[in-house]
């Protein structure tokens, strides 16, 4: 059958179909695809790293050796530091209990109901302990993938010229499908950078601004604000519930606010001072495609897609926009212009 005689309703009804089988297909292979994206995510943060290294004559092979190891390190490190710290706060928990039960009275006593928050449950001993059992039970599966990661993560970063070279015998270096390739990639790799350079001054500001205040686990919240503003919209709020909810412990309800306040200005400036680089080049997304973007990845891969939600997103739009059908689709993505 000849797919131009078909009617403008069954050519998409047949799209429609095979996008569906294509995301089913996607989210049965998630536990093989969830590592290389992880990868190809690290892969992309450590380019700059490659080339530099590269540059000044160090064999494209060792250069990955060494910016594998360099991961492993920091890993590593990230581990132990995140179980000293969690270990202190469980230890922490019947003191916390004790004091969040007092200003809980102290805000009844304004005739606020506090019955009803369920936000207490979060300091509770008994959850957290369950959810870190939760977490222990995945360690040998997390170490599993860890391992696989770091050699995919070698592999992309030596192979990725081969990779390029080949793509250009094919296409042609002057084609505009492979111009758009190559600029699509750039981008890319560009917004990722710049993404977590955004979060890297969220995460330690937060932390600078609670250790100042004197909430206590400074570093370990801001370690957590820096890893969850991957999560656009999402992800800063629910890094912001534990230090609140300490700084209500120690300093009572303006230290709260105080808390709040601070962690929203850092986010402004983060968001408004760095990452407008990336949005001059059109790469913007509109509010209600990110939102449903962490939802709908979220679906499809788990933790893996609500954490890559925004780079994958941009990378279907880069997709759409090269093709003439379909590039008023990745148009809609868009933010809009702002106004002048």
């Amino acid at each position: 059958m000849n797919p131009e005689s078909l009617s403008p309703p069954a050519r998409i009804a047949i799209v429609g179909a095979a996008v569906v089988i294509v995301l089913a297909g996607i989210q049965a292979a998630t536990p093989i695809l969830g590592p290389f994206l992880i990868a190809v995510f690290f892969a992309m943060i450590t380019a700059p790293i490659m080339a530099w290294l590269t540059r000044r004559g160090v064999p494209r092979a060792l250069a990955a050796g060494m910016v594998v190891t360099g991961l492993a390190v920091v890993l590593v490190g990230t581990i132990a530091f995140l179980g000293m710290a969690f270990t202190e706060f469980l230890l922490s928990l019947p003191r916390y209990e004790k004091a969040l039960e007092a200003q809980a009275t102290i805000i009844a006593s304004y005739g606020i109901d506090t019955a009803g928050i369920q936000v207490w449950d979060y300091i509770d001993r008994g959850f957290v302990i369950q959810q870190a059992a939760e977490i222990a039970r995945q360690v040998g599966n997390i170490a599993f993938d860890a391992i696989i990661v770091a050699i995919a993560i070698g592999f992309l970063l030596i192979e990725a010229p081969r990779f390029a070279a080949a793509l250009a015998r094919r296409l042609g270096p002057e084609s505009p499908p492979y111009r758009h390739l190559t600029q699509s990639g750039r981008f890319l790799i560009e917004y990722v950078v710049i993404r977590t350079e955004v979060n890297l001054v969220t995460g330690v500001g937060t932390g600078l601004f609670l250790a100042l205040l004197g909430v206590e686990f400074a570093a370990l919240w801001g370690f957590i604000a820096f890893i969850l503003s991957y999560v656009p919209y999402i992800g800063l709020v629910v890094a912001a519930i534990p230090p609140t909810l300490l700084a209500l412990v120690g300093f009572g309800p303006s230290g709260a606010l105080a808390v709040i306040v601070a962690i929203t200005l850092i986010d402004a400036a983060a968001e408004n001072l760095v990452f407008p680089q990336i949005t001059r080049k059109g790469l913007n997304l509109s509010p209600f495609v990110v939102i449903f973007s962490v939802v709908f990845w979220g679906l499809v891969l788990g933790a893996v897609g609500v954490f890559l939600a925004i780079p994958l997103t941009i990378a279907v739009k880069l997709f759409l926009e090269s093709w003439d059908e379909t590039r008023w689709l990745g148009e809609m993505m868009n933010a809009g212009e702002r106004q002048k």
